[in-house]
Order: structure tokens, then sequence, then C-alpha cells
């Protein structure tokens, strides 16, 4: 692990050697172009980069297959070390060229090792005083770069531990009161005011909308004579965040479309415009760990899941190949719910017996799903809607055949007047549930009032289930699941398929789904996929009984 390696990363990389997107390949390039440059403020000085380096020798990996190992840079992480600490004044040795940094890379790719290393560094051997933080989209984020950090310095030589002094929130230097190394978390609502940062490395930066929480930390440096600012991150869903706008000017910069500025430096992972996701050439493209803790088999299995599961395909463009993308996408593919394994053939009894309802506007589609369960991975859905006479009238004529053959086949029924009369739907949910014996009815309370007083007062198990994303996400990943399992038998009618076509997914930064309807087709409906999500809510709070009488999780 020497300061000649991280060089020679930049040499393969620009030769072609190393297979690298556009961005990485110019970011080497102009690395090299700086490091040959005699004319300018800048020189290159081995000797910081190696202090750095042999600091990281004393390192050992706590968790994992590799704990209790040396800590080894790799080739591309010893390359940003020579970019952020060789460069250095002619005037000034002290003083460091590059001030800010971007690390874009997927998951998985040791980023809160180098976090947690150059942060320890800064604190002992960074300016007076030095205060270093790691802010972090969520406390548990945080925790995790400073639990490595604890870690290192508790297995470090003794002689290099007592440089340190660990407490159960910060990490100081010993001898120094005025130093700390501290994570943050975005929701604190503390994120910089009075702190007086010497080095701020945002974590998953891409991931933080509330550009104050960023800004107020790097105001706080304007004091500091050698800041060194890293924003580190894999993409996310949504380009309205400072380190996009930062990220979008260093890229710039690279492409030669605005003046250079020395003091950034930045490696952006990711693939070509031309590339094709599938390839495995594009796999390693993106990953600088490909082969080291990003392997082939783990990648081939999320790619070929993406092939066939829309829902999953932006997952693993935006976290594995490092490439924004719109948090929306298609939900299932409907091939699963129309293939013949789902239809249903004969009757038979259920082990329990949910319903969940969605109604919509005075002149919209209502939807009622009745939801058989027979075993944890063995269901029946059987739907009915509701659409008064006005709101039929109002369908667009690309639609028309579709609610036509509906209403010709009984799945839905068509009300007198111009405003859903929600008797019906009570008369109809009551009459399921003198046919079977429902263990809960989930509803949407948007405009159920006087349906859920009827249902109440007919003795029936009446739940009202919210429709935030804590509350969806779980039921319509089982759903998900079982779809494409074949789990979910129906009848087939083509009613409900296209519905289910209709539905995107909305995925947040933490994983969390909601299901809804594509805002590309104000008038395609989803109602009935709604309903049965509810549905599900409720079997899931009501988990399937054993043949002991006990539950079965």
């Amino acid at each position: 692990m020497t300061y000649e390696d991280g060089i020679l990363y930049a040499v393969q990389v620009v030769k072609g050697e190393i297979l690298v997107c556009q961005n990485v390949r110019l970011a080497a390039q102009r690395f090299l172009n700086q490091l040959e440059d005699r004319n300018w403020a800048w020189e290159f000085h081995v000797k910081y980069v190696d202090h750095f380096l042999e600091f990281a020798s004393t390192l050992k990996h706590t968790k994992g297959p590799d704990a209790g190992t040396a800590l080894k840079l790799q080739p591309f992480q010893v390359f940003i070390i020579c970019a952020i600490y060789g460069f250095r004044s002619k005037k000034n040795l002290a003083n460091r060229m590059v001030s800010d940094v971007i690390i874009f890379i997927p998951r998985k790719a040791g980023k809160s090792t180098l976090i947690a290393a150059i942060g320890l560094y800064e604190l002992v051997f960074g300016e007076a005083g030095a205060e270093v933080y790691t802010l972090a989209t969520s406390r548990d984020q945080a925790s995790i770069v400073f639990n490595a950090a604890s870690g290192f310095v508790e297995s470090m030589p003794s002689d290099v531990a007592d440089l340190y002094k660990v407490q159960r929130n910060q990490i100081t230097k010993t001898g120094d009161a005025q130093t700390k190394f501290r994570a943050l978390s975005r929701d604190t609502k503390k994120s910089g005011d009075g702190m007086n940062p010497s080095c701020a490395i945002i974590d998953e930066a891409a991931q933080i909308v509330d550009r104050n929480s960023i800004e107020v930390i790097f105001s706080g440096m304007v004091a500091r004579q050698n800041p060194l600012r890293i924003y580190i991150t894999t993409a996310s869903f949504t380009k309205e965040t400072k380190f996009y706008e930062d990220m979008s000017i260093l890229e710039s910069m690279l492409k030669g479309d605005v003046v250079d500025n020395p003091r950034w430096f930045g490696l952006l992972y990711g693939l070509d415009p031309q590339d094709d996701w599938r390839e495995q050439s594009s796999w390693m493209k993106a990953n600088p760990m490909h082969g080291i803790s990003v392997y082939d088999e783990a990648i081939s299995q999320r790619a070929e899941e993406s092939k066939h599961k829309p829902a999953a395909l932006n997952e693993f463009l935006c976290k594995t190949l490092n490439i924004y993308v719109s948090a929306n996408s298609a939900w299932v593919d409907r091939s699963y719910w129309d293939d013949p394994k789902c239809i249903l053939l004969g009757e038979r009894e259920p082990e329990a017996v949910f319903i969940g309802f969605d109604l919509a506007a005075t002149r919209d589609l209502n939807a009622v799903c009745t939801l058989k369960r027979f075993a944890d991975d063995d269901f029946h859905a059987e739907f009915k809607f509701f659409l008064p006479e006005d709101g039929y009238a109002l369908i667009p004529k690309h639609y028309g055949d579709i609610f036509r053959v509906a209403r010709q086949n009984g799945i839905l029924h068509v009300t007198e007047g111009n405003v859903m009369d929600d008797r019906e739907i009570s008369d109809y949910i009551i009459g399921q549930c003198a046919k079977y014996d429902v263990k809960e009815i989930g509803f949407d309370a948007y405009n159920a009032a006087s349906l859920v007083a009827r249902l109440h007062d007919a003795g029936l198990p009446v739940k009202k289930v919210g429709q935030g994303m804590a509350v969806l996400s779980n039921p319509s990943k089982h759903i998900e699941k079982l779809i494409m399992n074949y789990g979910v038998k129906h009848d087939g009618n083509p009613f409900v398929g296209w519905q289910l076509g209709n539905c995107e997914v909305y995925e947040d930064v933490n994983g969390n789904v909601k299901v809804r309807k594509n805002e590309a087709d104000k008038s395609a409906k989803v109602d009935g996929i709604i309903s049965l999500i509810i549905a599900m809510h409720c079997s899931l709070d009501n988990p399937t009984m054993s043949g002991f009488g006990f539950r079965t999780f």
C-alpha cells in the first residue's frame, strides 16, 4: 500500500486497462496532468501521502470475515488519498490544494471504512483544535461511521491509540480538549450551529434534501486555513439536493464546460449512456470494488430479478450501478398475474377471510376486495367495483371497452344517479360477511364515514387502515412477492389485470414502498389493487393459526 498504487491506478484508467466510465477517466487524466504541470502554484509531495498511508496501516478491520486483519486500501482509494493529501502550495506546504472532494460510488464499496480513517487522521494530524464531523441522513447511519472509527481506535497499537480518547458520543485528541470527532444526523436539528469544522464528511449526501443541514456545516469552516469537505455517497432518487448541484459543477469541470477549479477533486463512478446494465462489463465499470467486496454472483441475481420485476430495476440501477433514476417505476409485471397458474379452479374452504375497500370521490370508481386465505402463501382475491352512472359516462373513449366488458361480466356495478350511493357498497360487504366468517374489514377513511358507521352498526369488525408509507409498505411488498410466486389466485378478470398494469411504486430512501396510480395517465385506475393491499394489511395483522392453535409468523 504505497502512493505508487494510487498513481498507477490513474495511469491504468487513462490507458483503458481498468474499465471505468468517462467521468472517472477524465478525473484520472486531470490528476496526471496536474502531476506533470511544473508551472503552477501547486506541486505533489509524496511524504504527505505516505504519512496518511502509514497511519492507515495501523488500522484493523473490526467486522466481517476480515475482522482482526490490517486495513488495506484498494488502489482507487489510494488514488483518492493521493489527490487529497499530495498536492501542496509551493509557498506554504502546510496548505493542501484540494479542499472539496466528491466520492460518488455504489453500495458496498467501503465508504464507512474510508470515512472513519480520514476522520481519525484529520482529528490528530489536521489543524490545531480540529473539529471533524460526519453528517448522515439518520442516527443509524451516523452511528455506523462513528462505531467504525471507535473500533479502529480500540484495535490500534497502543502508541497510536494513546493519541485518542474515545467517549460515548465523540472521540477527542489526547491532551487537546478543543478537538472532537463527532457524528451528526440530519434529523438532530442541530447539524452545525456554533461549530467550527476543520473537516466535514457528508455521508450518503445524495439522500439529504435539506440543504440547510449541509450549508450550516460548510459555513462554519470559513475561519479554517485548511478545510476539507467530503461528499461520499451512492446515487439516490432525487436530484433536488445541494449534493447534486455540486456534483454537476464538478462534472462540468471534468468535461471542460466550465473553468476548472483545482480545489475540487472527485471520482464519479457509474455507467456511460451507451452501456447496457445487463452486461457484466457494466457492473465492473460502475463498481471499483468489483471482485473484492462486490461479486458477480450477487449482482447477477439482482440483475436477473430486475429483468422480470420492474419494481426492482430502479433500485438495482440506483444502488448497484450508481445511476440517478426516478423513484417511480412499474410495480409488478402483469404477466405474473395473467399466468394460468393464478386462475382459480374450484371452491375451497378458506382458513380466514378479510375485506378491504377503497372509496373514491363521488363520481369515481370504488373497489371492494374479499381476500380468502388458505395458507401464508395461498390466497384468493375476489373483487367488486361500483361506479355511478355519471362517472361511467365520463370514461375516456380509449378505456370504454375495458369498462364495458367489466360491466357485462358483473365485476363492475353501475349505480343510478350522478353520485355514488355507498349504501349499495355497504349492502354488498354485509352480504359477503354473511357468506364468509370475515375476521376484519379494512378501510381508507377518505369518504368512508357513513359507510363505516353502517358496518359498525351491523356488528362487523371494521378497522381504519392509514394510507401512509409506513402502514402500506409491508403489505405492498408482501403482495408483490405473492404475485410473483403465483400465490394470489383470482378469476382472471382483465379489469383487475388492467389496474395492476397501471400501478407504479414509489420508494423512499429507506426502502419503504407505496403503490399508486401512474400519474402519466390521470384516467387510469388502481382502486382494486389498493383494496387488495388494504385487505392484505388486515391479513398480516391476523397471522395464520397452526393446527395446534399457535400463531405462525
